[in-house]
């Protein structure tokens, strides 16, 4: 399927597809801010509308078969029209999912970071040299930072590049609030940038406090998760429940239906 998203993408950027979408552009460009965080939400946005115009054209060919196959009925036509426009809404709306799911891990894996950052910074490291370390802990040597397991994972490892290459810790601080677009991540940068210079005990504490609201908020979305979890069980048992019904009641009612 390679050749066919090569295809597709090239009559994105042949058409400007985007382009005359302008008010799909200026939605899209920061939703995929959002999910990549990497300045190429560009490159990504026609990588979507590649997939988009790709699903729809397999789809509308598959609807043409379908009806050829069936004597031309109108019905199936118009249904089938009706859901392939709905594809890319589908589609729209999976990228929200995507983005909270981010967000989420974000958050559950902020709180040992923080404790990461308070243990070396207690043993006399620097906040620069922190970062490092734990940037470090989470890569074996030659893994890129796209073999990054989590979205913290990745941005912690771009935060380790940035300061490698001795650029301005406030910048890299800002971008990576930026390439987050979560607001703990926005608490935990400002925390940074107000204590690092300083240093001592203040800043140890401030991390301390922060780390105690972060595990308080991975708490609350645990117990989110764990009830939609359980929300989602419920359809499945339901079902469960109704074929043993069926599987129980079966016998009993042949039964009285003999004579």
């Amino acid at each position: 399927m390679a050749w066919l998203f090569a295809a597709a993408l090239v009559i994105v950027e042949q058409f400007k597809l985007l382009d005359k979408l302008q008010a799909v552009k200026i939605h899209l460009h920061p939703k995929m801010m959002a999910l990549y965080g990497d300045n190429r939400e560009q490159k990504h946005s026609k990588h979507f509308a590649a997939q988009v115009l790709l699903i729809e054209a397999g789809g509308l060919i598959a609807l043409i078969i379908l009806v050829a196959l069936t004597g031309g009925d109108l019905a199936l036509l118009f249904c089938g029209f009706l859901l392939i426009l709905c594809i890319p809404l589908a589609l729209y709306k999976e990228l929200d999912l995507r983005i909270k799911r981010k967000k989420q891990a974000i958050v559950l894996e902020l709180p040992d970071l923080l404790n990461r950052m308070t243990l070396l910074l207690n043993a006399g490291e620097t906040v620069q040299g922190a970062f490092l370390r734990c940037a470090s802990n989470r890569f074996l040597p030659g893994d890129s930072i796209e073999s990054a397991r989590s979205p913290l994972q990745k941005e912690i490892a771009l935060l380790a590049s940035g300061i490698q290459n001795r650029e301005p810790f406030h910048l890299l601080m800002e971008r990576l609030s930026k390439r987050c677009a979560v607001q703990e991540i926005s608490v935990f940068t400002t925390t940074v940038l107000m204590n690092y210079k300083r240093g001592g005990d203040s800043f140890v504490l401030a991390l301390k406090a922060l780390s105690s609201e972060m595990w308080e908020r991975r708490k609350a979305i645990t117990r989110t998760l764990g009830e939609e979890a359980s929300s989602k069980l419920i359809f499945p048992m339901l079902l469960i429940f109704l074929v043993v019904m069926t599987i129980v009641a079966a016998p009993a009612v042949s039964m009285m239906n003999q004579p």
